[in-house]
């Protein structure tokens, strides 16, 4: 399916809306998988496993020297909150345990556009976030690891390539579309006086 960044945007975060997903969060993953997918990677694919993926409960990060430690990770939930730390500056690194996504967590940290990002496995740095380029090391991306991340502009060579339009897989689109049917309400004259559908004075 071939769609424009606008597109792919409004999709992922009407996705997140009909998963339940807080409206930040949405905005956050609409505009990270966008980014993932205009570089070719596979953030739509990477989304739907996110939500797939069994939520612990959650605990307060613990903190080791200067680092802050995130046990048994989800990217769409302690990722942004490790983020979020992680640009306030009350750590020099988060560390994010038995991650279900690497590759949306490199879509979540583009986000903040005026900082550069490294990530590291097992030591070793895999990812960067340079000026709003993507530099990528790994292609094996599809298992669960400890992942680290520093506020640098650690680079690895040759950034990923972007595009101006998104090749969706399919079966991704049809399963977030399907989501993004869940916002929508049967038509009644309830749903219509409660806000749902145009008014006498909305243009949609």
């Amino acid at each position: 399916m071939d769609l424009s960044f606008s597109e792919l945007k409004d999709l992922v975060f009407n996705a997140s809306l009909g998963s339940n997903l807080p409206t930040g969060i949405g905005e956050d993953l609409s505009l990270a998988v966008t980014f993932l997918e205009s570089r070719s990677l596979p953030g739509g694919k990477e989304f739907l496993n996110s939500l797939k993926c069994e939520r612990y409960p959650s605990l307060l990060p613990q903190k080791k020297g200067s680092s802050l430690i995130f046990g048994n990770s989800r990217a769409i939930f302690e990722g942004v909150t490790a983020i979020d730390f992680l640009v306030s500056e009350v750590c020099e690194s988060v560390i994010l345990k038995n991650i279900d996504s690497q590759i949306l967590l490199l879509g979540l940290a583009s986000n903040y556009r005026e900082f550069s990002f490294s990530f590291y496995k097992n030591k070793e740095l895999y990812a960067s976030i340079f000026n709003n380029e993507l530099f990528f090391k790994y292609k094996n991306y599809n298992c669960r690891d400890d992942i680290e991340i520093y506020l640098n502009d650690s680079q690895l060579d040759n950034p990923l390539a972007k595009r101006s339009r998104m090749l969706l897989d399919g079966n991704v689109f049809k399963e977030l579309s399907n989501l993004a049917s869940n916002m929508l309400v049967p038509e009644s004259e309830l749903s219509r006086t409660t806000g749902a559908g145009a008014g006498n004075i909305d243009n949609d």
